[in-house]
């Protein structure tokens, strides 16, 4: 059964550049794990939030980050489950993320080898584009992905 996303990811998907909406598109009905997005464009009020609680490295302030622009260059998901205890024990699971992002990534790749979109992807869980997933990075981001130029 191909996943679709609801009103609350298709608003936040909304914020995005339309390569992220591409690429969100099609994986989500290839993805046998269903996801959602939790977030597109970001304040910077939040952004300060969030590196106040250490869950980022870029403060909004010093720096913009990609979740920052109009569109955003960015989008962080979370997994879905219809039962809301399950998904709250699904939501951010490293196993499940690492899975949906192998997606991503792969319909990523498809949509620039067809030409369809003008940027590549990049990971949290590999930030150095390495294939060495959580073991050789300082900080990990599982659920986000953002925009960065083609190779």
């Amino acid at each position: 059964m191909p996943y679709k996303f609801g009103n609350t990811s298709n608003r936040k998907l909304s914020t995005c550049h339309p390569d992220l909406v591409q690429i969100h598109q099609l994986a989500i009905s290839r993805s046998r794990i269903d996801y959602g997005i939790s977030e597109g464009h970001r304040s910077l009020e939040r952004q300060k939030e969030l590196f106040d609680q250490g869950r980022s490295k870029i403060d909004g302030i010093n720096r913009k980050g990609k979740h920052n622009f109009k569109p955003s260059l960015a989008t962080d998901i979370y997994i879905y489950h219809p039962d809301p205890g399950t998904r709250q024990k699904l939501a951010y699971d490293p196993g499940s993320l690492c899975y949906v992002a192998g997606v991503i990534l792969s319909c990523t790749a498809e949509l620039v080898e067809q030409q369809k979109i003008s940027h590549s992807v990049r990971w949290g869980g590999n930030w150095d584009k390495d294939g060495v997933i959580l073991m050789d990075q300082s900080f990990d981001d599982l659920p986000h992905f953002e925009l960065i130029t083609i190779e």
